[in-house]
């Protein structure tokens, strides 16, 4: 990994509780690749979160730099059990949902091109939502892929984003979000009926509101009682939640209110077990 890279890292962890044997007890494994980091997750054998590690690298730098992952793949500890490694979530911004009613498998490249830039060495895949009746269609770059197969040849791959597509909640109009280091990843339901999923850039928690806001005029939708679950990749998101709390007070982490301890793992531990539900 170049110096430059090296230097750029950022590496967060969290564990359950100290001591060495805690990786005896690890028996499931899933990551989380974004374009500029990642996230492994250690789980026991009944699905108890065990520990996070996460990394990444700063944003001046290009996205899917394929030393920085294969770095991670090779160093970190808890990634050297491969063949307990489940799954492996793709983030991408690069996606477009299909209804099963106008799907043609040989259009779908050419759908996903007239929307986003996919490159001459993007992969595109798809995954299907079947509560929805719709194709979930994404682009990702295949060195990532081919990473994934020399390391980790038994995981599968999933859509980062699909976990939205569940639907366990009870509120008829339900917002779930979940904000990274430099995107939004947002889906809305409305009547039990998807209505809108989107992946955006942002700036400040300001930005976030804004499309919020401005998606719930455009579908005559009152924020205040539309349900709205938000999580984080890593604690150090912890003040952007914060922030986007004031706008919508009655947003949840998803294991209750929005706290104000600074810099914790509540909304991250909640993403990576509705991430472990949708792998199993």
């Amino acid at each position: 990994m170049s110096d430059v890279l090296n230097h750029s890292l950022s590496q967060q962890e969290y564990n359950i509780h100290p001591g060495d044997t805690l990786f005896d007890q690890v028996e499931r494994i899933i990551c989380v690749l974004f374009p500029r980091g990642m996230i492994a997750a250690g789980f026991s054998d009944r699905g108890d979160m065990l520990m996070i590690r996460y990394s990444d690298y700063k944003k001046e730098l290009p996205t899917w730099i394929i030393d920085f992952y294969e770095h991670q793949f090779l160093n970190e500890d808890l990634l050297a059990m491969p063949h307990k490694v489940q799954a492996m979530y793709i983030a991408t911004d690069k996606n477009l949902i299909v209804p099963d009613a106008i799907y043609k498998e040989s259009e779908a490249n050419y759908w996903l091109s007239k929307i986003h830039y996919v490159e001459v060495n993007d992969m595109v895949s798809e995954y299907y939502l079947k509560e929805d009746k719709a194709r979930y269609i994404y682009a990702w770059p295949s060195s990532v892929q081919n990473l994934i197969n020399r390391y980790f040849p038994n995981a599968v791959v999933i859509p980062f984003a699909s976990y939205q597509f569940y639907k366990p909640y009870q509120s008829q109009c339900f917002l779930q979000c979940c904000i990274t280091m430099d995107q939004a990843y947002a889906t809305l339901y409305n009547d039990d009926t998807l209505v809108w999923h989107q992946v955006f850039n942002y700036e400040n928690a300001e930005d976030i509101a804004y499309h919020i806001k401005l998606l719930c005029k455009e579908h005559n939708i009152d924020s205040n009682k539309m349900g709205f679950q938000c999580t984080i990749t890593s604690r150090s998101l912890t003040f952007v939640l914060q922030q986007l709390h004031q706008f919508f007070p009655k947003m949840k982490d998803g294991s209750g209110n929005i706290g104000t301890t600074d810099k914790n793992w509540t909304g991250t531990i909640y993403l990576l077990q509705q991430l472990y539900a949708c792998a199993l």
